[in-house]
């Protein structure tokens, strides 16, 4: 229960900080920590990602940091390539789903040690964005949520913050936005597989809880080295799970 409970602290915590993060580690920790079937995990992760997102959305919201009409566009080409997703990851075993995971996460990690956010914030809320842009990444980002159960904040702060030049505290917002939208479109298609017993109580209710402080908390910490720290640690446990997943 106490580890439960921890490990949903680390979930809220990286997610209202980095505008995504929660379920790249959610998943896991469900699967090897708390004993979840692949598909049960996912579920279930999207169902608490997504009500934590949404409420460290409002946290950023509350600073001005949300671009509503950006997340608004993501969102909902986000929720259709979630239940595309969702649909499609019936289809493939639980093994599968697990590799397809441990791969992205390193993707993830990759990503994030590669790429530099603009330094510039800006005081306006304005930030325009190009309709094909939006489009293409807050379906892929969808497609993503439903297979395997992120929420696609990896691809949304990226695509915010190089292609669209939007400040980074302000992607951050707007991406909490987006996946909480992805998130509980692509759990309303795993509902049958959701796992939501006593054990799996502490961690929700951390997640829930630590998120929203996590995401007024963002506001202080320098972003660079958060995510430098986070990017390591999913390169580790990356290579750990495929190493469980190949050699078991």
């Amino acid at each position: 229960m106490l580890g439960s409970a921890i490990s949903g602290l680390a979930t809220g915590t990286l997610l209202g900080l980095l505008g995504g993060g929660g379920s790249i580690i959610a998943v896991p920790i469900l699967v090897y920590c708390l004993g979840l079937e692949a598909k049960a995990a996912i579920g279930t992760s999207l169902l608490i990602v997504g009500l934590a997102s949404l409420l460290a959305a409002r946290s950023h919201y509350l600073r001005h940091a949300v671009v509503v009409p950006t997340a608004i566009m993501f969102g909902v080409t986000g929720g259709l390539g979630s239940f595309a997703g969702s649909r499609l990851a019936q289809l493939i075993p639980d093994s599968v789903q697990l590799i397809l995971f441990a791969v992205m996460m390193a993707f993830v990690a990759l990503l994030m040690l590669r790429h530099k956010h603009p330094s510039i914030e800006s005081d306006s809320d304005e930030t325009k964005v190009a309709l094909p842009v939006g489009l293409a990444a807050g379906l892929g980002a969808g497609l993503l949520t439903g297979i395997i159960g992120v929420g696609g904040g990896f691809i949304i702060v990226p695509a915010l913050t190089i292609l669209l030049r939007m400040p980074i505290r302000k992607a951050i917002g707007t991406s909490l936005l987006v996946i909480g939208i992805n998130s509980m479109i692509g759990a309303i298609s795993y509902a049958s597989k959701m796992n939501l017993n006593y054990s799996i109580l502490p961690f929700a209710i951390s997640t829930l809880a630590v998120a929203p402080a996590a995401g007024r908390l963002a506001h202080y910490i320098p972003q660079e080295k958060l995510k430098f720290s986070f990017a390591i640690s999913l390169l580790f446990l990356s290579a750990w799970m495929l190493t469980k997943q190949l050699f078991q």
